[in-house]
């Protein structure tokens, strides 16, 4: 769930106690594709300079 709002990696990490965050992020973050989809769409708002960062796969997709 920890994911899934935003924390990053790291934090999930220490929080549960895992060794590595390889672990952590091999562990759990299949379970929810939105954290998936969050993260790219962050990368296409990144590379195509979208400010708002909100839909940009979509409208990749359109």
């Amino acid at each position: 769930m920890m994911l899934a709002a935003g924390v990053e990696i790291k934090v999930v990490q220490e929080t549960l106690g895992h060794t590595s965050s390889a672990f952590t992020a091999d562990t759990y973050t299949s379970v929810f594709p939105q954290v998936a989809m969050a993260a790219a769409e962050k990368t296409a708002a990144l590379l195509l300079g979208d400010d708002e960062g909100r839909g940009v796969l979509r409208q990749l997709r359109a």
